[in-house]
């Protein structure tokens, strides 16, 4: 049942903004000038394509629906709902669409268009789905060339480092408090952190340092069970540097955050070659100058919005829990 609400919904969605949009008729192909004349038949096939696609396929009074609108409309539909269209078939789709129609005729009929919200809310899912449509255009127009993505991996290999590690946090309490479950009075937890940090530079096991000093209040906890492999863009900026300046098989110095100290195994370093993450730079440097022609079009339009009203509005949590610990890592580009 909540598979079957759920591609509804979607479902719902993209006819609502399909109907917003600006409905323009298709237009036939320009024929090609000189050249070489199509083979036997190819005119033939693509006639019949064109056929099928513009096959009338589901008519509410007047209104006809045809085969290419319907498969347009089924493209967009997201991996659940479309996988559930797979298993039950077109029909569903049908009548959702025969809903939209019906209840949009209706609106008409008792000019709910004419409502000053409604037209608001229709003419922004016009602009939005005008403004995805060209977004995906300028998108397909940017180019990376492969030179690009070589200057940019020489220039920045530091950000494809990466560092496998294990780390202790070591939880300070907030001061005032006398509660160990929230850690240990910030004196205490640094001792602890150091004494941690000289058993593993004195070789002890990291596991068996995990046993040696874990509390019923988990007040000191090896975050990682495994080796984990992070980059410096993934850690808090203390925290990835005290980790990244830390040779192979080496013991960072302590790191304090305002919640815990951490202490950071190393069990060491790669360096990426440029073929493995080539993908990823491309990716990135058309984003930028994705971004930079938005940013173009900024400058070009005049853009200006009242600081007060969209500054950032107070928290309401404290610091402390809205802030990750600096062993959290950040999501990966």
């Amino acid at each position: 049942m909540k598979q079957k609400n759920l591609w509804r919904a979607s479902l719902a969605i993209i006819l609502l903004v399909s109907a917003t949009g600006a409905q323009q008729p298709a237009t036939a192909p320009k024929p090609a000038q000189g050249g070489t004349p199509p083979a036997a038949g190819a005119g033939t096939a693509a006639t019949k394509a064109a056929a099928s696609s513009q096959k009338v396929v589901l008519k509410v009074g007047t209104t006809q629906v045809t085969e290419s609108e319907i498969d347009s409309l089924v493209s967009k539909l997201g991996r659940r709902a479309s996988a559930i269209v797979a298993a039950e078939g077109l029909r569903p789709v049908g009548e959702e669409y025969v809903k939209m129609l019906l209840l949009s005729r209706r609106a008409m009929d008792e000019h709910l268009d004419s409502s000053p919200a409604l037209r608001s809310q229709l003419e922004y899912l016009r602009a939005q789905t005008l403004a995805e449509a060209e977004y995906q255009k300028m998108a397909s127009e940017v180019k990376v060339s492969q030179q690009e993505v070589s200057d940019y991996f020489t220039a920045h290999r530091s950000e494809f480092e990466t560092v496998r590690v294990r780390q202790f946090l070591i939880k300070k309490r907030p001061e005032g408090s006398k509660d160990p479950v929230q850690g240990f009075p910030a004196e205490e937890a640094k001792a602890n952190a150091e004494a941690i940090r000289k058993a593993l530079l004195d070789g002890t096991d990291i596991d068996k340092v995990a046993d040696d000093f874990a509390t019923p209040t988990s007040a000191i906890t090896l975050l990682d069970r495994k080796p984990r492999t992070l980059r410096r863009a993934e850690m808090q900026p203390a925290l990835a540097k005290a980790t990244f300046d830390v040779k192979d098989a080496g013991v960072s110095e302590l790191v304090e955050t305002s919640q815990a100290f951490m202490v950071v195994k190393v069990f060491g370093h790669q360096y990426p070659e440029l073929k493995e993450v080539a993908t990823e730079i491309e990716t990135k440097l058309r984003q930028q100058k994705l971004d930079a022609e938005i940013d173009e079009l900024r400058k070009k339009a005049g853009v200006w919005m009242d600081k007060d009203y969209f500054k950032a509005k107070p928290l309401t949590t404290p610091p402390s829990a809205a802030q990750p610990p600096a062993s959290i890592p950040t999501r990966r580009p």
